[in-house]
């Protein structure tokens, strides 16, 4: 079992620093704009909290567009994702996502690293600092590790100097993001 609380805390902060002249510009997700981000982190924190609690995740994806009110709604979503996975339940297991069955502990990692690679994007974004916890970093960095340069995988090819790098800097550089476009210093 892991604490989400200083990972989804610090995505909530950058969250709130989203004003609407942000909401076009670009992120480290190329495909993404910052609305789209937002999007998939309403889309994800849902879907990872209904695994947590051994739900089915029911409903629609989020229609494109953002909710009204939705900087409120995905602080409330941040804290019910780790309010979700503060159950030792939550870890026992296996459960699926995306159409593939595993443990969900593997699952509590995935949905951590959402969490932490999609906060350090938005906050990249926007130019606002991103603290990441270096126990989230510890956690998340096995799993970054074994999918980092897999073609069809969900990172980016790894880029030079990872394997050197240690700590948030390594793992973003496995992930396929530089740390040099983002605000540096932020593990806690």
């Amino acid at each position: 079992m892991h604490d989400f609380f200083p990972a989804t805390a610090a995505a909530a902060r950058v969250v709130a620093l989203v004003t609407d002249e942000h909401l076009d510009l670009p992120t480290p997700c190329e495909a993404w704009p910052v609305r789209d981000l937002l999007e998939h982190m309403a889309g994800f924190t849902a879907a990872f909290a209904a695994i947590a609690r051994q739900q089915e995740v029911t409903g629609d994806p989020p229609a494109s567009g953002l909710p009204e009110g939705w900087r409120e709604l995905l602080a409330a979503a941040f804290d019910d994702l780790s309010n979700a996975w503060g159950k030792p339940e939550a870890w026992e297991g296996e459960d699926e996502a995306g159409g593939v069955a595993m443990p969900r502990a593997a699952l509590g990692v995935v949905a951590l690293d959402e969490v932490v690679l999609h906060g350090w994007d938005l906050a990249t974004a926007i130019g606002v600092p991103f603290a990441v916890a270096s126990s989230d970093v510890e956690v998340c960095m096995p799993f970054v590790e074994q999918f980092s340069g897999m073609s069809g995988g969900p990172f980016g090819a790894p880029l030079p100097g990872a394997q050197e790098a240690s700590g948030v800097n390594r793992l973003l550089l496995l992930s396929g993001r530089d740390p040099a476009i983002g605000w540096e210093g932020g593990v806690g």
